[in-house]
C-alpha cells in the first residue's frame, strides 16, 4: 500500500493511524530508505509494508526458534518479520548466506536476547580483557560500573569523543551484531535512512533496527562472499575479529542448515 504524506504528518502519526502502533514508524522508514526519517514532506509517496499479511520466506519461526529458544511467540513473530524485511535490502538472500547470518547473529546476541552490550565487569575481568586501557589507572575505580567502563574503553576511537563526552556509553554495542561507536551509528543512520544517532537505544529496542544494524554490518564487510564459500572461520573473523566462540557458531550453523534443508 502507498500513502501520500499530508501537511502535518509525521512517521509516528502515520504508523499509529495505519498500524495502531507509533513504534512501527521505523518499519516505514526502513521500507522507504528515507534519507532522514524525521523529514517527510506533503505529497511524498511512502510505501507502507503490509506487516499483517507478511509471510516469512527467508527465516521461518521454526528456524528462529531453533536458534533462539528463549524468545517469546510475539518476539519470534516480530523478529521474523524484521528479518524478512531487512535481509533482502542487504542482499542476504542466498540460503547459505542466510544460514551463516542467522548462526552468527544468534551467537552474538545470545539467541536475540541480549541486544545491549554487557559491560558489568569485575576488576579481574577488566585487567584481562582491557588491560591496555587501564595503564596507570586504578581498575578498582571502574569495576562493576558499566557506564564508566564504556566511557573509558571506547573513548577517542570509532568516532567517539573523550571519556568525559559520554560517547562510549551512548554508542556502546547494540543490536544482533552489537553496533558500536558513534561513527558506526552515523554511517548506519545515513545508509539505512533511520536516525539512531540521536536515539541510539532504538537499535536495542526496535526489532527492525536491531536486525537492520546487523544486516548493514554484514553487507559493509561483504560477508556474503565468505558465507557463499561456507567458510565459517572467515565469516567468524569478519564479525568477531578472531575466532572466539567458533564451536558454538559451528553448532548453530549446523542447526540452521538442518532447519533449512542445506545438509
Amino acid at each position: 500500500m502507498f500513502y501520500q504524506v499530508k501537511t502535518g504528518d509525521t512517521l509516528n502519526a502515520i504508523a499509529a493511524s495505519y498500524y495502531g502502533d507509533s513504534s512501527k514508524a521505523s518499519w516505514i522508514a526502513s521500507q522507504n530508505q528515507l534519507a532522514n526519517a524525521n523529514q517527510i514532506y506533503p505529497g511524498q509517496q511512502l510505501e507502507l509494508p503490509d506487516l499483517a499479511a507478511t509471510e516469512t520466506t527467508l527465516v521461518s519461526p521454526a528456524l528462529l526458534s531453533a536458534l533462539c529458544p528463549t524468545l517469546s511467540s510475539s518476539d519470534l513473530h516480530n523478529f521474523c518479520t524484521a528479518l524478512d524485511l531487512d535481509l533482502p535490502k542487504a542482499q542476504i538472500t542466498p540460503p547459505l548466506c542466510v544460514a551463516h547470518f542467522m548462526a552468527q547473529t544468534a551467537h552474538e546476541s545470545a539467541g536475540f536476547s541480549q541486544l545491549r552490550e554487557n559491560l558489568n565487569y569485575s576488576a579481574s575481568a577488566l585487567t584481562s580483557l582491557f588491560a591496555k586501557y587501564f595503564v596507570g589507572v586504578d581498575v578498582n575505580e571502574y569495576a562493576r560500573q558499566p557506564e564508566k567502563i564504556a566511557n573509558l574503553v571506547y573513548a577517542n576511537r570509532m568516532g567517539n569523543g573523550d571519556e568525559q563526552s559520554g560517547d562510549g556509553w551512548a554508542y556502546r554495542g547494540r543490536g544482533i551484531i552489537q553496533l558500536t561507536g558513534k561513527a558506526n551509528y552515523q554511517a548506519f543512520s545515513q545508509d539505512w535512512g533511520v536516525d539512531v544517532v540521536s536515539q541510539p537505544d532504538l537499535v536495542a529496542t526496535d526489532p527492525v533496527l536491531a536486525v537492520a544494524s546487523g544486516c548493514w554490518y554484514w553487507q559493509k564487510h561483504n560477508i556474503n562472499a565468505a558465507a557463499q564459500k561456507d567458510d565459517l572461520t572467515k565469516v567468524t573473523k569478519l564479525i568477531n575479529g578472531g575466532t572466539n566462540g567458533i564451536e558454538d557458531r559451528a553448532h548453530l550453523l549446523g542447526i540452521a542448515k538442518q532447519q533449512m534443508g542445506l545438509n
